[in-house]
């Protein structure tokens, strides 16, 4: 068995980890979704969901994207991992005492932050706890990259599956034993987010020895402070269009996106468990910086898209099937949000290559121009499109931005670190699930069997994927590799 071969193997193994655990992810989420929205109206959901996008925002601002650099430079100092153990002990240490400062600040300032920014509409109480849940949320993101890069999948889905239990647990306590309503979610997310913490905290004593460096906290601030503007930037893009909804229209159409967002995120969870094993694959290949690591790259990419792809479109084909059976009547018109966002998520497939390729160069600030395309033009779609649409102008406007935001990125990236990508391919897999997709709104619309609806669409699937084969998009030997790795009883 020759090098290559025993890459495929490891990345698939690690990719089929992640990969299920996302499927546990995404099965609990779907499983659960019945029971919520039977406890809860869509302005509750739109309640939750401004809770955790302030945290989000906020939280995410004031790290100044550091975990990028943990990140980055555990590859580079992985064989001296005393030196990792400094720079992040370092990182933690200031992000700490940061948290610390702005949660006292904030306890002052809830009141404005919910009259200025969402009407009333969230309650300074639910500001003050949405800071403290962000907090969380980012050190929990910041420790599962460190596992990520440290190739430990089995853990990190471990980590990632217990999380999604003790919520659903502590939400189901709450609704059932106290008939809380929104506060449900609230709760069971701030209490699974500190236990999860402090499970990472024992994990990540290996690469921890609590000692402070000003010299690698100001290597780590180096690398990240270009990402500091993007990070500003994406922030106002992630946060512009719930704001907007609130104010101009209603919860209603808050809870409607949040809705879409959830079912569309299954795509997202499945990407992301991809892109756990993708992104040490990519720095590892690009530090060996040979044609062949190159061309490695290029050709796993090519695979992952029209991966990533086929699971976008069944989803934009079932999301009529999936809101109706998992949600009631009043969460209906979520079904024409989650195509749109799939589209949006689908787009972000550029920046799985080329944020990688802008790391990996160390020349962040080029990931700016495109956060500055994204933001502008979401904005001025924003004010344009929700006043008449509602949450559909909302994702509108977020789809035709991360459009021109990730082809921004795509030039940097093949610019600062080239690789020889078959991009006559890689367009070709975008217009044809482009011209698959065309037919999936009018067969929403038709009013026929539901059992018509079903055939018609596993039809689209099925020709979107010999269509894969027929252009050379996916390969059968590669994907009889797939299944004979994940399939236990071959490997015997």
């Amino acid at each position: 068995m020759n090098n290559n071969t025993l890459k495929d193997r490891g990345f698939l193994k690690d990719s089929s980890i992640y990969f299920t655990g996302s499927l546990v992810t995404a099965g609990i989420n779907f499983l659960t979704l019945p029971i919520y929205t039977r406890f809860l109206s869509p302005s509750d959901y739109g309640v939750v969901s401004l809770f955790l996008m302030f945290g989000q925002v906020s939280a995410g601002l004031v790290s100044l994207g550091l975990q990028s650099a943990s990140y980055r430079y555990y590859f580079k100092y992985k064989d001296r991992i005393n030196k990792f153990k400094s720079l992040n002990s370092s990182i933690i240490i200031f992000l700490s005492i940061i948290y610390f400062i702005c949660t006292i600040s904030i306890q002052f300032y809830g009141e404005w932050f919910s009259t200025v920014l969402f009407d009333n509409k969230i309650s300074a109480r639910l500001i003050k706890l949405s800071f403290v849940s962000g907090c969380m949320e980012y050190l929990f993101i910041y420790f599962t990259f460190i596992l990520t890069a440290q190739l430990r999948s089995v853990t990190f889905t471990i980590i990632t599956i217990s999380k999604i239990l003790i919520h659903t647990s502590f939400a189901l306590y709450f609704f059932i034993i106290h008939s809380f309503t929104f506060l449900s979610l609230i709760y069971a997310t701030l209490i699974s987010q500190a236990i999860m913490i402090f499970c990472l905290a024992l994990l990540m004593s290996n690469v921890l020895h609590f000692h402070f460096s000003f010299f690698y906290l100001k290597k780590s601030l180096k690398f990240s402070y270009p990402l500091i503007f993007r990070l500003v930037i994406g922030m106002i893009h992630k946060s512009f269009d719930k704001i907007m909804l609130t104010n101009f229209s209603s919860l209603d159409s808050v809870g409607y996106y949040s809705i879409g967002e959830k079912t569309a995120s299954t795509l997202k969870l499945i990407m992301d468990s991809i892109g756990k094993v993708w992104n040490p694959y990519f720095q590892n290949n690009a530090h060996d910086n040979t044609k062949e690591s190159k061309k490695n790259i290029a050709n796993r990419y090519l695979e992952i898209s029209f991966f990533i792809m086929t699971f976008g479109l069944f989803i934009i084909c079932f999301s009529e099937e999936i809101i109706k059976l998992l949600t009631t009547e009043e969460f209906y018109p979520a079904m024409f949000i989650t195509p749109v966002y799939i589209y949006y998520i689908l787009f972000g497939i550029m920046g799985m290559i080329s944020v990688q390729q802008i790391q990996f160069s160390e020349k962040t600030l080029y990931m700016l121009p495109a956060s500055i395309v994204s933001v502008l033009i979401n904005i001025i779609l924003n004010i344009i499109l929700i006043p008449k649409f509602g949450a559909l102008g909302a994702v509108m406007s977020l789809s035709i931005a991360g459009l021109f935001s990730s082809l921004v990125h795509f030039y940097f990236g093949f610019k600062l670190y080239p690789v020889p990508l078959d991009f006559k391919k890689f367009i070709g897999m975008f217009v044809l699930i482009l011209v698959f997709t065309i037919p999936v709104y009018p067969l929403m619309n038709l009013n026929i069997n539901f059992l018509f609806k079903i055939f018609g669409k596993l039809s689209i699937i099925t020709l979107f994927i010999i269509s894969g084969f027929y252009f050379k998009f996916i390969y059968y030997n590669r994907v009889r590799l797939l299944v004979k790795i994940l399939n236990p009883l071959k490997n015997k």
